[in-house]
Order: C-alpha cells, then sequence, then structure tokens
C-alpha cells in the first residue's frame, strides 16, 4: 500500500504545513502587538510585513522572525519600525525616526 517514499513525501508534505502554520500564527501576533504598540505610542499604524526568518543555536533552538513596521507619527510621513519574535513570544518592538 504505502511505500518508503510515499511515507517520506507525505511526511516533508506535514512538515511544510506546520512550518507555514506556524509562520502565519507568527504573522497573526505581531499584527496585533504592532496594533496594541502604535494605540498606546499616539502612532497611525500603516503596515506589517515579514522581514526574515532565521534559525538560532544559542542556549537552545531559538526560530527568530523579524517583521517590518511602518507606522505614521502625525498622519502624513511614513516611518518605519521592526518587531521581533523569539520562539512565538514577542521580543522587541522598535521604531526610530
Amino acid at each position: 500500500m504505502f511505500d518508503l517514499t510515499s511515507v517520506w513525501i507525505l511526511m516533508l508534505f506535514f512538515i511544510i504545513i506546520g512550518v507555514f502554520w506556524k509562520i502565519r500564527s507568527f504573522a497573526e501576533l505581531a499584527r496585533v502587538s504592532a496594533e496594541d504598540y502604535c494605540n498606546k505610542h499616539g502612532l497611525q499604524l500603516l503596515s506589517v510585513a515579514m522581514g526574515t526568518i532565521r534559525v538560532r543555536i544559542k542556549k537552545g533552538v531559538n526560530i527568530v522572525v523579524t517583521f517590518d513596521l511602518n507606522y505614521s507619527p502625525e498622519g502624513i510621513t511614513a516611518k518605519q519600525g521592526e518587531i521581533e519574535i523569539i520562539n512565538g513570544k514577542v521580543n522587541q518592538i522598535s521604531h526610530w525616526s
């Protein structure tokens, strides 16, 4: 019925689906965190876009995902910031002028 090649292909397929699902949950966390951060600091949120994905091996395996944050302090100009998520938790949100 199933040979070993079919099993490996199915496992690879489910791993790819799982990684995609996890990255989507990171993106949702980044969007919600950006909205809260902008509301707290009186900024207008323009967009949140995925930047980089890294796997860091430091005190265990860490998945580091950065998102680019675009905001406007007064509604006229666009500024940039960054959201860093490590293993599904927001590590840092920074914005600069």
